[in-house]
């Protein structure tokens, strides 16, 4: 659940587009709320006694026209009080009335609406899309590899990476190692990857839902040489997550073309 707003560029919170979102919106409420002097200790009230109590049939008893007309009078009703929902994955309309109907009018959230402002909720915020996650972060990374834009602070990397020999190092090491390789390699071409497994597994823990899971594919993509030579990359690649505090990164992964045992250095 978040809220829009107008920060300006330089008042960021996280690199991480979702988690900045919602740290700016947190922030944006406190400032809201000293500003007017309203009570923090008072409880907001759920979805649908803010949205006036209002009656929507059930969704299966509904005819293809019945329910055109309902959707569009649910939808008039979310809009007039500044709520927003999304939706990552394609879904039916069906489905959509469903979740709000049925699920979004019992949340209580934690803050009464501001009038004037827009409030957002993500479907997957309340059923977490694992599968969707971890496809996302694989292309963010891969995409930020071909395209030279790795750094530490990037949302999916952990603060951590496992090398192949079970060794754990900074993930600040490993974008080293990708700088040294832009500068041996200052251009790929004819970049792609396709993903073709995925899996995970979600655990209990005393501090909450744990994870391990991981995409696999092929990689393909040209080495253009400082003196101009090609070598072409065709091989696979592995990525490793790990879930903690209700996100999932990446904490370990092999590339072709990359090796992530660090080089030796020369001798002096």
């Amino acid at each position: 659940m978040c809220h829009q707003n107008e920060l300006p560029e330089d008042e960021k919170f996280s690199d991480d587009p979702e988690e900045n979102l919602r740290m700016q919106n947190d922030f944006l409420k406190m400032k809201m709320l000293a500003e007017s002097g309203a009570n923090t200790d008072a409880k907001a009230s759920g979805i649908f006694e803010i949205l006036g109590k209002p009656f929507f049939e059930e969704e299966q008893n509904l005819n293809d026209d019945q329910f055109e007309t309902e959707f569009k009078k649910l939808q008039e009703l979310l809009l007039k009080s500044g709520i927003n929902v999304d939706f990552n994955r394609e879904r039916n309309d069906r489905f959509k009335y469903n979740f709000i109907t049925k699920e979004l009018f019992q949340h209580d959230p934690t803050f009464e609406p501001v009038k004037g402002m827009s409030t957002y909720f993500l479907y997957e915020e309340f059923h977490p899309d694992h599968k969707l996650d971890m496809i996302d972060q694989t292309h963010d990374f891969l995409n930020d590899f071909f395209e030279r834009k790795l750094s530490s602070e990037s949302y999916y990397l952990s603060h951590q990476i496992i090398e192949p020999d079970g060794k754990i190092i900074p993930s600040q090491e490993i974008i080293k190692r990708f700088q040294t390789m832009y500068e041996a390699i200052p251009e790929f071409e004819n970049t792609s990857f396709s993903l073709e497994n995925q899996d995970f597994e979600l655990n209990e823990s005393e501090t909450g839902i744990t994870g391990m899971g991981f995409t696999e594919g092929t990689i393909h993509y040209n080495f253009i040489f400082t003196d101009g030579e090609r070598k072409k990359i065709n091989g696979p690649f592995k990525i490793f997550f790990s879930r903690e505090y209700d996100c999932w990164n990446i904490c370990f992964f092999y590339l072709a073309g990359f090796n992530l045992h660090p080089h030796k250095r020369e001798e002096e």
